[in-house]
């Protein structure tokens, strides 16, 4: 009887490891702010680029960013957490808060095509990604992230992961109200 009992022990011991292991990250994921990081290019130029769009296929560089506010987004067809945020993206187009640019990252034409023609397209114009090279230089870990971009080409501001109605208000629209008023 006593040895059934420590062989019971002895086996649920990982098992209540396990569990402790998962709530304490479970806590430690809940703790603070963790969508909004900062990035070394906050308050620095928009890297140089040069690609293609998707739908027009003309070309588009860092100088088609200047002039006003941009709101850059990295997506792909691919992303599941970008379908998370596209019904935003899709309010802010018709809204006309902001001009949306995408960047399709790592993806392949026609699927991004397809996924734009099934759920709506809210960019102005989409830069092709297909072999990450702009993402690298803006230093994205992965779709979706976001970049506030001011009138000047600098970035203000940066989401990684999901861009939130909550983050918008608080992160971003901050910029276009009082200090992009600044600038």
């Amino acid at each position: 009887m006593e040895r059934r009992l420590k062989t019971r022990l002895l086996l649920l011991t990982p098992l209540i490891g396990f569990g402790i292991l998962v709530f304490f990250l479970g806590i430690g994921f809940r703790i603070g702010k963790h969508t909004v990081h900062p990035s070394a290019l906050l308050n620095d130029p928009f890297p140089e680029f040069s690609s293609m769009t998707l739908l027009d296929e003309k070309r588009i560089t860092r100088d088609d960013l200047i002039g006003t506010f941009r709101l850059v987004n990295v997506w792909a067809s691919w992303c599941t957490a970008c379908i998370e945020e596209h019904d935003l993206l899709l309010d802010l187009a018709r809204s006309e808060t902001i001009s949306i640019i995408g960047i399709n990252y790592r993806d392949n034409a026609e699927d991004a095509k397809t996924w734009l023609y099934e759920r709506g397209n809210p960019y102005e114009k989409v830069v092709v990604d297909e072999q990450g090279d702009v993402c690298i230089d803006l230093g994205v870990y992965g779709a979706p992230e976001t970049f506030l971009v001011d009138p000047k080409g600098i970035i203000r501001a940066k989401q990684v992961g999901v861009l939130t109605r909550t983050v918008w208000m608080e992160e971003f629209q901050p910029w276009l109200e009082t200090k992009g008023a600044q600038n």
